[in-house]
């Protein structure tokens, strides 16, 4: 019956702990298990893990006449468990999944003593593992509200873990937080029934407010950091979208010489006495003649980043396949245009070269418009499969800090005209889409 009563109790608890993390992990980010669908299987595996440590601990403790948890090696097995189950949903540093199991496990640590405390004090049992089942259910239920409230409130104080960046002072306040946690733990698992609970409760109330106060602080860190990454990625936009503008002055210009060239040519080739010239003139008139080739897409813009991009493709053997209506993004800025398409060939470009198979290497993109909208597709395939995070494909590059702005300059661009950016794979070919609203809708 003992056993049975733990068992009740930890599968309860441990789904509200469960509900608790996810709070934390989905909140701003609703399509986490459809970007990796193995988020599902370490959401169930952590919560029957976590269920079962505490059930089998609960009734190590009741056979062996402990009269209370061993609160250390429990809060290191909870601990490994959050730090798991973080490092597996995000594959950010071990040490920021390590800080945010922390910044979970006091949640849980302290709103578990603070209920236990209140219920021992008014009522005289701990009725999260104590009384009839019916009396426990409010009580756990009242817990996982409580745990999930203050982990949603944590969680809008602080940024996406993958944004978390950490200083000296969030450690020393982090650290400065351990000894009041563990003793008001040891002091909530092993103080007899009858003891005033009083000053349990107060320093469990503090330990909260240290709680939030360190959340509070990483996230005003992390927003000084992010505002220095957005300045940096307009700093970058800046640079690109002016050599967008050379590079279309520059089409304007060869484009005019080309024409006066070729109809030198065209009038040298019929003159008197050039039959001697006529085997060059031919050879120059073929080798200018991709110029005059180029791509017509109904926007000139549009035309000439793309009339770039296929030649870079033809160089490094890409099949690449615009079916493009250059027309349905006249409402588009020339360098907007030029940002968005440019980074994103550049983006399908540099992944097809990896793939060794030339003849798998393939890019394709699509224009159509939908209700008010116009939906740019980018589809390209990849010889390794690329790892989305938070909706965007995370770089492969060492120096992962100083690189993935382009995506990021499209994702602003994109928010620019009200539309969204998303990408994700099928099969063997990553798509991104970009949807942007057309004017009379904005």
């Amino acid at each position: 019956m003992i056993a049975m009563t733990y068992l009740f109790s930890s599968l309860l608890i441990g789904f509200g702990q469960t509900c608790a993390v996810l709070v934390y992990f989905l909140y701003g980010h609703p399509d986490a298990f459809q970007e990796k669908r193995a988020r599902v299987g370490y959401t169930l595996g952590f919560y029957l893990l976590l269920s079962a440590s505490q059930t089998l601990l609960h009734r190590y403790v009741s056979q062996s006449g402990m009269g209370s948890l061993p609160t250390l090696p429990f809060l290191a097995l909870t601990w490994v468990l959050y730090s798991l189950f973080a490092f597996l949903w995000s594959r950010v540093k071990w040490e920021i999944c390590c800080f945010v199991a922390f910044v979970l496990l006091l949640v849980d640590n302290c709103i578990w003593p603070l209920i236990g405390g209140l219920s021992r004090a008014v009522w005289g049992l701990n009725y999260l593992y104590e009384g009839s089942f019916l009396l426990r259910v409010p009580f756990i239920l009242v817990l996982c509200v409580m745990e999930c409230a203050l982990t949603y409130c944590i969680r809008r104080m602080m940024p996406e873990i993958e944004k978390i960046r950490l200083n000296i002072y969030d450690a020393i306040l982090a650290a400065s937080i351990v000894l009041p946690f563990l003793y008001i733990r040891i002091l909530a698992g092993q103080s007899p029934a009858q003891e005033d609970k009083t000053v349990q409760i107060v320093m469990t109330l503090c330990c909260l407010i240290a709680v939030v106060t360190l959340a509070a602080s990483v996230g005003r860190a992390s927003g000084e950091y992010e505002k220095m990454r957005e300045e940096q990625m307009r700093s970058v936009l800046r640079q690109q979208q002016a050599m967008f503008e050379q590079k279309l002055h520059g089409a304007d210009t060869v484009s005019r010489k080309y024409h006066d060239m070729k109809n030198f040519l065209l009038y040298l080739r019929s003159a008197e006495n050039t039959a001697e010239l006529t085997p060059s003139i031919n050879r120059l008139m073929e080798s200018i003649e991709p110029y005059e080739a180029g791509v017509s897409t109904g926007n000139s813009v549009l035309d000439v980043i793309m009339s770039e991009k296929l030649a870079v493709c033809t160089k490094k053997e890409i099949a690449c396949i615009p079916y493009l209506d250059g027309t349905l993004l006249d409402f588009v800025e020339p360098l907007d245009l030029c940002t968005l398409v440019g980074n994103a060939m550049d983006n399908a470009i540099e992944s097809c070269v990896q793939i060794a198979e030339k003849e798998r290497r393939l890019i394709r993109l699509h224009t159509v418009s939908r209700g008010g909208t116009v939906l740019l597709t980018v589809r390209n395939t990849f010889a390794v499969r690329p790892n989305l995070r938070n909706g965007l494909p995370s770089t492969t590059k060492a120096d992962a800090a100083g690189h993935g702005y382009g995506m990021r300059n499209m994702r602003y661009i994109t928010s620019q005209y009200n539309g969204s950016m998303s990408c994700q794979i099928e099969g063997e070919e990553f798509v991104l889409n970009i949807m942007l609203e057309e004017p009379e809708r904005r």
